[in-house]
């Protein structure tokens, strides 16, 4: 259940690592401060005041002349922060605090547990003051308090120091990682681009040691497969050019002294066996150093389709889709997939389809398909069915290897399946879009 609010990139998964430290702690020194010193802090003033009321209430019932009275009153208004009246009658307002308002909250119950007196108050008649009657012996005093007397403004400041050094903290910190995460992304991009079979240009070491490393360690894997690709393609080429020198010899031999047909089999076995050399040499080129390129599919499609005949190929392909790759070896794949199918069938549909990040060709033919259990091992090289698709005169079983080679090196993949509109094979090459 976490895994899905877990950040998928690296990036986030760093950051969250640095940030969510940082805010358990701004969460705990805001509870310890706002619990344990801005509350009681709060409440101190609120008690302050309403001992002033006790004390003011006392004094003035105790005093029976009324010059008396009108001096403590005056001393209270001339050393008291606030305004104070006395009149007679009694609390009319009917209007309560706000039960959300956390001053209002404090106010109503520290003044309700210290005075024994009927109160009434209200915080929302100015932005600095607040106004409190109390009714004691039919009289009512009516003061006009300033905020600051029942409120400390210090958690303000307070929020304002924990905030703002935490945000420009993690501005740094973004700054930071952005410079770590970097040789990783560029790595990462790098090694999708050569597993595509794209080329790629060297990747400079930069970042951390152990990135270093790892770049320095991506490179070096590179280069040896590189020069083993480059070795097995001279190999096999070698291999290749050597064979065709003494294979011509022969046919024209051949030519020559079947005047009467009895050396046609023979004739026929060499020819085999030059189409076996130039499978073999397609296998092992499959992978090899062509640029890549962005390329119309759907021109490409119907420059296939003009090579054969409109009623054995059709191509439904709505609109242009473009793919970056070795044009001519996506190419040599699809006309594989289509002479297949119609060596063993005699149509071919192409449908193109295309999702959020994947161009999808599905190519149908109404051959007698690929039994289920053999799919994937027709895509193993050297691999001949003995049935149904038959292997035919030359074949050495790489058709669909090197189909599957090409795909692969582009970081696509390849699917058969059967043709859901009846008999035959359907294939799909998958490739990124």
């Amino acid at each position: 259940m976490i895994k899905k609010f877990i950040p998928k990139t690296l990036f986030f998964r760093y950051f969250l690592i640095i940030i969510a430290p940082v805010i358990f702690l701004q969460i705990l020194i805001s509870v310890v401060f706002f619990d344990s010193l801005w509350l009681k802090t709060n409440k101190g003033l609120v008690n302050s005041l309403s001992d002033e009321i006790i004390t003011f209430i006392s004094l003035y019932k105790n005093e029976k002349e009324k010059e008396k009275k009108e001096i403590i009153l005056k001393s209270f208004q001339n050393n008291k922060p606030y305004l104070i009246k006395i009149n007679s009658g009694n609390i009319n307002n009917k209007e309560e605090y706000s039960k959300y308002a956390f001053y209002d909250r404090l106010l109503n119950e520290e003044l309700k547990k210290n005075l024994n007196y009927k109160f009434w108050f209200n915080t929302k008649i100015h932005k600095d003051y607040v106004k409190i009657l109390v009714e004691f012996d039919n009289q009512v005093i009516n003061l006009i308090v300033p905020k600051s007397r029942i409120r400390n403004a210090s958690g303000r400041i307070f929020l304002l120091w924990i905030f703002v050094p935490a945000f420009v903290l993690i501005i740094i910190s973004i700054l930071f990682l952005k410079n770590q995460v970097r040789p990783i992304t560029n790595l990462a991009s790098a090694a999708e681009k050569f597993g595509k079979g794209q080329y790629v240009a060297e990747t400079k070491p930069s970042g951390a040691v152990e990135i270093r490393k790892a770049i320095n360690e991506f490179e070096k894997m590179k280069q040896r497969i590189l020069r083993h690709i480059s070795q097995r393609t001279s190999m096999l080429s070698g291999i290749s050019h050597d064979l065709k020198t003494p294979l011509t010899r022969l046919k024209l031999q051949i030519e020559i002294l079947n005047k009467d047909g009895k050396l046609n089999k023979i004739k026929d076995d060499i020819n085999e066996m030059q189409k076996m050399i130039a499978d073999y040499l397609d296998y092992s080129t499959s992978q090899s150093e062509i640029s890549s390129n962005r390329f119309n599919l759907s021109v490409m499609l119907n420059e296939i389709s003009h090579k054969f005949s409109s009623s054995k190929i059709k191509v439904d392909c709505k609109k242009n889709y473009f793919l970056i790759g070795r044009q001519n070896l996506i190419k040599r794949s699809i006309l594989n997939i289509i002479e297949n199918g119609l060596k063993y069938g005699n149509s071919v549909e192409i449908i193109v389809k295309e999702t959020k990040d994947k161009i999808i060709l599905k190519i149908d033919d109404d051959g007698p398909g690929i039994p289920e259990r053999e799919r994937e091992r027709v895509l193993r090289p050297f691999y001949r069915l003995d049935k149904s698709r038959g292997a035919s005169p030359g074949s050495v079983g790489l058709g669909l290897s090197i189909v599957q080679d090409i795909v692969n090196s582009h970081g696509g993949q390849i699917e058969l399946l059967g043709n859901p509109k009846g008999s035959g094979l359907r294939v799909n090459l998958i490739f990124p879009s």
